[in-house]
């Protein structure tokens, strides 16, 4: 009985672990988008401003 509860809760341990990993995964994908995405959308409007600026020489 013993054997099985020990495997059953290293099953269950496994499953918990791979679940937190995935979530984890998710949540450093979402951030790494996000930041990749703020970071495009400042450096376009500093370009696009930039690109309106007279030249003055």
């Amino acid at each position: 009985m013993a054997a099985i509860t020990l495997i059953a809760g290293s099953v269950l341990g496994w499953i918990a672990a791979t679940i937190s990993l995935v979530a984890g995964t998710l949540a450093s994908t979402a951030i790494l988008v996000f930041l990749v995405t703020s970071v495009t959308f400042s450096a376009a409007a500093l370009f696009a401003a930039a690109m309106r600026q007279p030249d003055l020489t």
